[in-house]
Order: structure tokens, then sequence, then C-alpha cells
């Protein structure tokens, strides 16, 4: 009989576990936005320090519109020469820029760059910047590749895309 009243008080114990903690929380979101990142997990040197995020996982890029007012470092944070942060774009991403852009330079996001990470300059505005000065630079131990155009003269809706090579640590336009 005593076997019986520990085994009943065992199945009350976990039936109020369950009732309580086991039942599934609602899902108030049901669809990715691109900056959801996760703990990469177990790696063969032991547990990483890194992350996966969804924008990668879903073959898309974060985006930043954005008004550019003086120079400025992709991907940085602090919004210094910029109207918003570019923090997002630490790994790549578009620049959609609003408005024709004074004397800046751009300097390309730090490392660590992964290889074949892209980053658009885009003039999304309805006008042609044609006077602008805006110069792309890289970061610390980056090179930008001979011939890099700047966003000097650029159409509207157009891109000037740069691609991060991590062989030579240097970034190449690719349109």
């Amino acid at each position: 009989m005593r076997k019986y009243v520990y085994g009943l008080a065992a199945g009350v114990a976990i039936a109020a576990l369950a009732a309580s903690w086991l039942w599934a929380q609602p899902v108030t979101q049901v669809a990715l936005v691109g900056t959801e990142c996760w703990n990469a997990g177990q790696g063969p040197g032991g547990p990483s320090v890194g992350a996966l995020c969804s924008n990668a996982t879903a073959g898309r890029a974060p985006d930043v519109a954005l008004t550019i007012s003086g120079s400025f470092t992709v991907g940085a944070t602090g919004t210094t020469g910029v109207s918003v942060t570019t923090n997002p774009l630490q790994s790549g991403g578009f620049l959609l820029v609003t408005a024709q852009p004074t004397a800046a330079t751009v300097t390309h996001p730090p490392n660590p760059v992964s290889d074949g990470a892209v980053v658009a300059y885009c003039n999304v505005s309805n006008g042609n910047f044609a006077t602008a000065v805006v110069a792309f630079a890289a970061n610390a131990n980056q090179t930008v590749a001979t011939g890099v155009t700047a966003m000097t003269a650029q159409a509207a809706r157009t891109c000037t895309k740069v691609m991060f090579n991590l062989a030579a640590a240097t970034w190449y336009q690719i349109q």
C-alpha cells in the first residue's frame, strides 16, 4: 500500500508540473523580420561564440534608410555622419540613401567580415546624385580594390555594390 501511495504522489506531482510548465507558450511573432539571431552552438573546438541570423538563412540582407551628413563607418555603433545607426549592416546589407549626400567618406564594416559579404550603397531618391563627393574607404586590415567608384555621380534608383573577399581582405566592386 505504501508503494501505491508514493506512486500516486509522484503521479500527482508530475501532473501538476505538466499543467503548469509543460504547456506550450503562445506564439506572438509568426514571421521573421531578419534581425533574429541564435547562438551558433557547439563547434569542433568546443562551444562557439557567434550567432546564426535569420537574414543569412533566408537569403536576404538587412537594409537601413538614411541621410548621409558626414563621414561614417558602416556597421559601427553610433550615428555620427548619418541620420540613423548602420549597426545592422555589420555583415553587409543595403544603405538606402534618401537624399543627395554632402562630402563624406564611407568606411566599410570592420573585421570580422564574412567572405562574400555585400554592401550596397543605393540612391533611392528620384533624382540623380550629381555633385556628391562620397568616397569609399577600407577599414583596418582591409583594402579597397583599384577602380572602385564612389557615389559622386549616381543615377536615381541605382546601387553601387561591393563584395568582400576574405582571402585577399579586399572589397571589390561588383555593380
